[in-house]
């Protein structure tokens, strides 16, 4: 049976809803990324290194704001991201032989690509995560609904800054910013700001 994905899920009676339980809460927020960060045509975001690097901003918005800072500070940024949430963190990522990984992607993106959301192609490297149509409509749905209203003003801090950089250079700048919480924690502990 298929998966809805917005609005309309609904959790269990007996227990909070967590939002890393739910594949569908997953999905829909690869979709913003990828609609909202990708590069045209597409989007697509190409790379898996990339496509970590940026669901971890996306994941974790007090880290976000210290890399906007940052870019800020070098770059020139005219406006820098503020989290509302710093400690806010829907689903925490581990600590990844690249830094924060996440071994859930391949049924998130198998999620999506039996859904026609995505198309994965390998056939090159690096490997590019592309909405189809309807994953750009969907996306489209997805954007303009008040719940996801800050992973989207997440997704649009990244625009133009984060996410023109390539993985290599988003994994450069998570191990220099953040060597306490990301590049000293042990392999496959929890990251936590």
């Amino acid at each position: 049976m298929p998966h809805k994905i917005g609005s309309r899920v609904v959790p269990p009676v007996h227990r909070a809803w967590d939002p890393d339980d739910s594949v569908d809460f997953h999905a829909a927020r690869l979709l913003l990324l990828i609609d909202l960060c990708g590069a045209s045509p597409g989007p697509y975001i190409e790379g898996r290194t990339k496509f970590a690097k940026l669901d971890f901003f996306l994941r974790y918005p007090g880290f976000l704001e210290r890399a906007h800072a940052a870019l800020s500070q070098t770059s020139g940024l005219a406006d820098t991201f503020v989290a509302r949430h710093a400690g806010e963190i829907e689903a925490p990522m581990i600590r990844y032989r690249y830094g924060p990984w996440d071994h859930r992607y391949r049924q998130f993106l198998s999620f999506l690509t039996a859904r026609k959301l995505v198309t994965v192609t390998v056939s090159h490297t690096p490997e590019r995560v592309k909405l189809t149509s309807a994953g750009k409509a969907t996306a489209s749905r997805l954007a303009g609904m008040e719940q996801f209203e800050p992973l989207v003003r997440r997704c649009e801090a990244m625009q133009g800054n984060l996410a023109t950089m390539s993985g290599t250079d988003l994994k450069n700048l998570i191990y220099d910013l953040f060597p306490d919480e990301v590049t000293n924690t042990p392999f496959h502990q929890e990251i936590r700001p």
